[in-house]
């Protein structure tokens, strides 16, 4: 079992986000190295289903992938992703200014969208697989609470240095900053990286509590604002780690045996170090050579400038499957959406006379007033924010929720919400003459219905699957009938006459 998870850890250091710094190229010049594999086995010790969570969120991905490709048309809609910065520092030079950050932004949506000003730099044989991703950045405007926020958290630590494979800068009990729900934000943690490790990300399919991308500081944002010596220092660590978080692989390895799973990205023996003067060429990949300008190669920041279509498609199906949710964040907009539940989920089904508590789901801006309508229900209104209402009469109900918060609002309604039933079970009418309404209490399951006449005969059988449910009689001879009721109370007999 060891070896098979080392062979697919192998196989998947490409996709798994792994930024570092190595004093393995020329003499005095940093190359990126992969620092995957030891966080990947922590993460294994303690959840071992991630290989397979991964796997599976990679297929979905693929398989929609796919169907982007055969429409020969990459998503029409922009999509923008919310993302909170987190910084965690020790000392100020690590406490980076808002400027920095921003700039990061800049760099994210410049790369994404192929408004970098280094497109130029695309050789012309690689030009027409060059993609706008169609994806977008923006500062959450709100919080996980729903309050404003300027989408940067500070957080002052007393550790020099945060380890890969610890993930202790996700966590503020130890010495980091608690993430914000990963199904609404990007995370993304600057602070200062053990081992001189650029960055690293999570892949779709980790686990909520640490899904996100950590960056080194010094590789934040680009000149003026990022004062750091190159060749790391102009944001593209960050565009490289986004590109993990939305399911991207490195464009090399695995035995030139298509590493990343990406059509239009060539074939690649090993990754790329420095910037290249000219085509470099591996596993038969001539006349063009590696895409060495890919964004999730090991380039140097000044020679990334590129996103293929395939790779553009790939991001745009992660985006529709596994992190899917994110597509509905209000956390840039700052509107508000209104929602709610009742606190028993069993109490959307409730027999008359029960009181039902109601909860407040809203999402987005944190609301100031609430505006609740419960038709059937006593009382018929509140402005409460968790109000509780009786219902006396078996029927079917809707409930209405407005919130607003003096600047936004938003109304809910969910129709047939409520369903009060009568408290015993009632068969009606007696006598009766055309048909026999069976009408059945909440926590009462009535499964199946038998009526026999007084020869002991079975002249009628119905499985019952609705709550109401009637039994046609118009054509049996009028007379003395039992009806065997079936349900999950046991068996009950009831006396019906029928007449003409």
């Amino acid at each position: 079992m060891r070896a098979f998870i080392l062979f697919l850890l192998c196989s998947w250091c490409s996709s798994l986000s792994c930024l570092g710094q190595a004093a393995t190229g020329a003499p005095g010049v940093p190359t990126r190295s992969c620092a995957t594999t030891a966080y990947q086995e922590a993460l294994l010790k303690k959840d071992s289903a991630l290989l397979l969570r991964q796997l599976q969120t990679r297929q979905q991905a693929e398989n929609a992938s796919l169907k982007l490709s055969q429409s020969k048309a990459l998503r029409k809609t922009t999509v923008t992703i919310p993302v909170v910065f987190h910084v965690v520092y020790n000392t100020e030079a690590q406490n980076i200014p808002d400027e920095q950050i921003l700039s990061q932004l800049a760099i994210l949506n410049n790369d994404f969208r192929r408004r970098n000003t280094d497109t130029v730099d695309t050789p012309s044989h690689f030009k027409p697989l060059a993609a706008d991703t169609e994806i977008e950045f923006c500062l959450a405007s709100i919080d996980p609470n729903g309050d404003l926020t300027t989408g940067i958290t500070r957080t002052k630590t007393d550790k020099i240095s945060f380890e890969t494979s610890r993930d202790d800068v996700k966590f503020a009990s130890r010495g980091g900053a608690d993430i914000w729900d990963s199904r609404q934000y990007l995370n993304i943690w600057i602070c200062n990286i053990t081992g001189n490790i650029l960055g690293y990300s999570s892949f779709p399919g980790y686990n909520a509590s640490i899904d996100g991308v950590v960056l080194l500081y010094s590789s934040i944002g680009a000149p003026p604002f990022n004062r750091a010596a190159g060749p790391y220092n102009q944001g593209r660590t960050a565009t490289h780690e986004v590109g993990h978080w939305l399911g991207l692989r490195h464009t090399w390895g695995a035995g030139c045996n298509n590493a990343d799973g990406i059509d239009d990205t060539p074939n690649q023996q090993r990754e790329t170090s420095g910037c290249p003067d000219n085509i470099v060429s591996s596993c038969n990949n001539g006349p063009f050579g590696n895409m060495w300008q890919n964004y999730m190669d090991y380039t140097d920041d000044g020679c990334m400038n590129m996103f293929t279509r395939g790779q553009a498609a790939f991001m745009q199906a992660t985006l529709a499957t596994a992190r899917a949710s994110i597509l509905n964040s209000l956390a840039c907009t700052g509107d508000i959406r209104s929602d709610f539940e009742v606190t028993n989920p069993a109490d959307t089904l409730v027999l008359a006379g029960t009181t039902v508590n109601f909860i407040d789901k809203s999402e987005g801006s944190r609301p100031v007033s609430w505006l609740w309508e419960f038709e059937g229900g006593t009382p018929a209104t509140s402005t409460q924010q968790a109000p509780s209402v009786t219902y006396n009469t078996p029927g079917l109900y809707k409930v209405l929720l407005t919130v607003a918060n003096g600047v936004v609002s938003d109304t809910e309604e969910k129709t047939a919400f409520i369903q009060v039933t009568v408290s015993d079970l009632v068969v009606f009418p007696n006598p009766a003459g055309e048909y026999i309404t069976i009408e059945q209490p909440a926590r009462v399951e009535v499964r199946h219905l038998e009526l026999v006449n007084s020869m002991g005969q079975t002249v009628l059988r119905q499985e019952v699957k609705e709550r109401v449910v009637q039994l046609q009689v118009q054509h049996l001879p009028a007379g003395i009938y039992y009806l065997r009721i079936q349900s999950s109370d046991g068996l009950e007999i009831k006396k019906i006459s029928v007449i003409r």
